[in-house]
Formats: C-alpha cells, structure tokens, sequence
C-alpha cells in the first residue's frame, strides 16, 4: 500500500489529539453566591450608606435654606404695592430665586441617585474581583449567581411568569454555597484597607427585616 494512503488517517488522529488537549479532562468545580445576601452584609455599603445620610442632610439644609428665603421673599412681596416698580422688582427676584431652588432641588435628587449607583456599581465590582481571588485558591472554575433564593412573589399569572422566567437556576447544592466566605473575605479586607471604618457588619440574618 502507497505511503500517501496512511497521510490522511495519521492527520486525523494528530488533530483528534489536538483537539482533546484543549479541552479539561476532569470535571468543572462550580460554586454558588446568594448575592443579595452580599449586599446586606458589606461593609463597603454600610459606609456607602452612612455617606449618603450624611450627604442627604446636606443636601437638605441647603434646600430648606433656599426654600426658606424664597418664601421670605414671596411675604415680601405683600409690602409693596401691587403693579408698583419696587413689587414688580420684589417678584422678579423671588421667581429667579424660586427656580434657584428648582435646580437645587433637582440637582439634589440626581446627586442622590449618582451616589446610590455609583455605590452599588463598586460593590459588584468588588464582589467580582474577591470571587475571582476565592475562585483561584479553591480551585473553582465557575461562580454562579444563585436566584433561586428570593422567593416568588403572589401577583397576577402575568407577574408571576416575569418573576419565573427571569430565574435562571432551578436548584442550587448548598454545599457549594460560597456567599458566607465571600462576606467574610470582602469585610475583612475591607477593614484592613480602612481601618477606622468601625465594627464589622451585622449579619444578614440580624438586619432588620431578615430572618
């Protein structure tokens, strides 16, 4: 039999074995995160929290400030003589001061809701980061987010197959549940990097609201 003729056989199995040597041989270690769970229970958002109080009161004496001297000057305004230049000059004062406090009043509210964002946006990257760090030293090649946990709320057949249908997991091993080691990880080196942050977080369970 011609050389030539064993060519094609030989290739196969030359890029059979490529093939497989791409590919794990041994089976994939998964693990589970409760992620609302890590969110009640971070450090980082329970100072994220306690900023945004602070920053809220700010933000509302300033605007109980304006409001406050806008209201003054809408008072005022029962001095003069209506249709009189000193009326007329009182209350284009107090309409550009009024919307003084419309755009203080707004810009409040979005600074707000930046905060709020900004806050959870660095939590899960955080989570992401600690989750990789975890995954690296255990072995564990996949960390799922586990929805199985919250619980199907009663509304109506159309609200309850949006609840279901945005479900991804069926059934989750509590066994391969790595939330509690997550938190543990994530608020002690929070901690560790800001040492006058206070005491650690509650546990979820003690949060008002949990059982």
């Amino acid at each position: 039999m011609p050389f030539k003729h064993f060519l094609i056989p030989i290739s196969l199995i030359a890029a059979a074995l490529l093939w497989a040597a791409g590919f794990p041989t041994s089976p994939a270690v998964v693990a589970s995160v409760d992620l609302e769970k890590v969110y009640r229970s971070l450090d980082q958002l329970k100072a994220s929290d306690s900023r945004a109080v602070e920053l809220r009161g700010s933000l509302e004496k300033r605007v109980t400030k304006l409001a406050d001297e806008v209201r003054a000057m809408q008072d005022d305004l029962e001095s003069f003589q209506p249709g009189s230049t000193a009326h007329n000059d009182a209350l284009n004062k107090a309409i550009l001061r009024a919307g003084d406090l419309s755009a203080l009043q707004n810009f409040a509210q979005l600074k707000m809701e930046s905060e709020q964002a900004n806050a959870v946006r660095e939590a899960y990257m955080a989570i992401r980061s600690s989750c990789a760090k975890i995954s690296a030293e255990q072995k564990i090649d996949f960390v799922f987010i586990d929805d199985t946990v919250p619980t199907i709320n009663p509304t109506n057949l159309e609200g309850t197959m949006q609840q279901i249908n945005g479900r991804r997991m069926l059934y989750s091993n509590p066994t391969l549940d790595i939330t509690d080691l997550l938190i543990e990880r994530m608020n002690s080196d929070y901690r560790a990097d800001h040492p006058s942050a206070g005491s650690p977080a509650a546990p979820a369970s003690a949060l008002p609201g949990k059982s």
